[in-house]
């Protein structure tokens, strides 16, 4: 049940599982320290470094929960490590038995999975993970009464992403961006399409453009072994509010311009699958995750040509000791991370992770 609940919650905020807990406020936070070696190469420059690190992950969290028997709930959660910031910051409201009002900061219902990834390029960022980030948003959802699933569609906040054109350029959005999103569940499959649309509108003359993404994922799972993927493709990622930052490709996901006039569109396209493997050894009960993902971002004109390509292939293995040490994990990772991009700007990396991540949850 709680592989269905998660991605439900995070994406849709479905609430498929049990009856509100009325008035109530709950507090928790999650700790995570990374240690892993860094090896990476620059088949360009030719420069080959290797690195130790050892530090506070960035997304060590504290979360605040409440609510009350009216149906209404509120939700914080706050980073604390590398930049303090809110992650997520929401309230909802289940006004009826299949509807739900929310308004806040947190994820869309588009492309709501993420691959198992955890020290490096955090739920592969970049790397084939088309996460919208955590926008603010107005959204309504609408829950099966067969408890099979439900969809949201949410109007949210259009000035974020990467401003093309001349200096002192400015957001000139007026319409929301939308997304929309459905989670339904049928014999031992969860299917989670997707879409989000939107038209950018800038100061200064410049040409406007669009940008959309479509998206579908699914999660299944048989005995101890467990299967979940999720591609998208769209067009002008980089000029919209997306969690794709951090590789070459995520990096030049941005239409091209020439002193304000639009020269092509960006295409964009992510995918990434992950099997599992589920175990229990003595004391310890745990999952092995292969996990492969791809990014790509093409584009021609005005003299420049973007075609860049990150990949990553690796092993996450969390492991809990439930018995003895609740709320404790270890999780080895191994991954390769290689960044291409053949266009004008030549771009040739390529990082090997290896480490361990520890983690503390109440």
């Amino acid at each position: 049940m709680k592989k269905l609940a998660v991605p439900l919650a995070i994406g849709l905020s479905v609430g498929m599982s049990g009856a509100p807990v009325f008035a109530k406020s709950t507090i928790g936070g999650i700790l995570f320290v990374n240690t892993y070696i860094d090896s990476s190469e620059n088949d360009i420059t030719g420069d080959d470094t290797r690195k130790l690190t050892l530090t506070n992950a960035s997304n060590s969290r504290l979360r605040i929960r409440w609510t009350n028997e009216d149906k209404v709930s509120m939700y914080y959660e706050f980073a604390i490590g590398g930049n303090n910031k809110v992650r997520h910051a929401y309230g909802k409201w289940d006004f009826s038995e299949t509807g739900q009002l929310l308004a806040g900061a947190t994820s869309t219902p588009f492309a709501p999975l993420n691959p198992s990834v955890a020290m490096v390029h955090n739920s592969g960022q970049g790397y084939g993970s088309i996460s919208p980030s955590r926008p603010s948003q107005i959204r309504y959802t609408y829950k099966f009464l067969n408890r099979h699933g439900a969809w949201a569609i949410a109007l949210v906040d259009p000035n974020q992403g990467a401003i093309p054109g001349p200096m002192g350029t400015e957001r000139e959005s007026t319409v929301p961006r939308v997304d929309f999103g459905l989670a339904y569940r049928t014999f031992n499959w969860q299917i989670f399409p997707g879409a989000f649309y939107q038209k950018l509108d800038f100061s200064n003359n410049v040409d406007d453009l669009t940008a959309y993404g479509l998206s579908l994922g699914v999660r299944t799972g048989k005995g101890p072994f467990t299967l979940s993927a999720e591609f998208g493709t769209g067009q002008n990622w980089g000029n919209t509010k997306m969690s794709v930052s951090g590789s070459v490709a995520g990096d030049r996901a941005t239409a091209l311009y020439t002193a304000g006039n639009k020269d092509d569109d960006n295409d964009n396209t992510g995918y990434w699958i992950d099997a599992g493997y589920r175990f229990t050894a003595g004391e310890t009960k745990g999952a092995a995750h292969l996990i492969y993902g791809y990014m790509s971002s093409q584009s021609k004109g005005g003299g420049a040509e973007v075609d860049a390509e990150s990949t990553m292939i690796g092993l996450s293995v969390p492991v809990d000791l439930p018995y003895i040490a609740r709320g404790l994990r270890f999780r080895p990772e191994l991954f390769l991370f290689e960044d291409k991009d053949s266009g004008t700007a030549k771009f040739d990396t390529s990082n090997t992770i290896a480490g361990v991540q520890i983690q503390y949850t109440f």
